[in-house]
């Protein structure tokens, strides 16, 4: 991916002063801060995160811009504790709308038409093509769900087109595979637990979204690195 050399991250070199850690402290899910209050406190916070991206999400086409403050709300203001969350997550909202809106649209639009494709092969054919059929789009689902995992989480570091972060996203699918299937188990696992229980959605997206930059975090500095 020598393109990420011609990228410029959408932090400033202010900020990313502000987010030095030593490397021991970067492993940590929440980096700095003990006791019973600060992390009620992150429960808290991940409940209003997990709220204001329903709220985002509501009118469908500026769910991409939803995901991508999710993404960076929960990476700075509840991980690193740098700035507040409810102003962090409408500043990327705004920011990040415009490119997000068709970005969505192409990941929404291919698993509208994977899922529909595997309906239509489950109801009308039998036997080990519809098993095999079956399978192949269940499989081109994950991966498409797998990208989007990447792509949201580099729209919200990284100033490149959409073609870039659909490349950038693919390849790191296949690139940090490990990571990708616990995504892919991450993802699987918030959607049965708000499916079960609905209330669960006022804070699995801010849990998630917590895991999710756990593990991507690390990955995208690689690339900044290189940009």
């Amino acid at each position: 991916m020598k393109k990420t050399k011609r990228l410029k991250t959408s932090d400033s070199a202010g900020d990313r002063a502000g987010t030095e850690r030593t490397e021991s402290e970067r492993g940590r899910l929440f980096e700095g801060g003990t006791g019973f209050y600060y992390y009620t406190g992150k429960l808290c916070d991940l409940i209003l995160v997990s709220i204001l991206w329903l709220l985002g999400s509501i009118p469908v086409l500026t769910a991409g811009a939803s995901f991508t403050s999710l993404y960076a709300t929960v990476s700075r203001c509840i991980r690193q504790d740098i700035g507040t969350l409810w102003a962090e997550f409408w500043r990327v909202y705004r920011r990040d709308l415009k490119k997000s809106i068709p970005l969505w649209l192409l990941f929404a639009g291919a698993l509208f038409l994977l899922t529909l494709n595997a309906g239509i092969i489950w109801n009308t054919s039998d036997g080990l093509f519809r098993l095999f059929f079956f399978m192949f789009y269940l499989l081109c689902i994950a991966l498409v769900i797998a990208a989007l995992c990447y792509a949201f989480p580099a729209l919200s570091r990284f100033d490149m087109s959409i073609g870039w972060l659909l490349k950038l996203s693919f390849c790191m699918v296949f690139r940090h595979l490990p990571v990708t299937i616990l995504l892919l188990i991450l993802v699987a696992a918030g959607y049965l637990l708000v499916l079960a229980w609905l209330w669960t959605a006022l804070f699995v997206p801010g849990v998630i979204a917590c895991a999710v930059s756990w593990l991507v975090d690390p990955l995208l500095k690689k690339y900044e690195k290189e940009a």
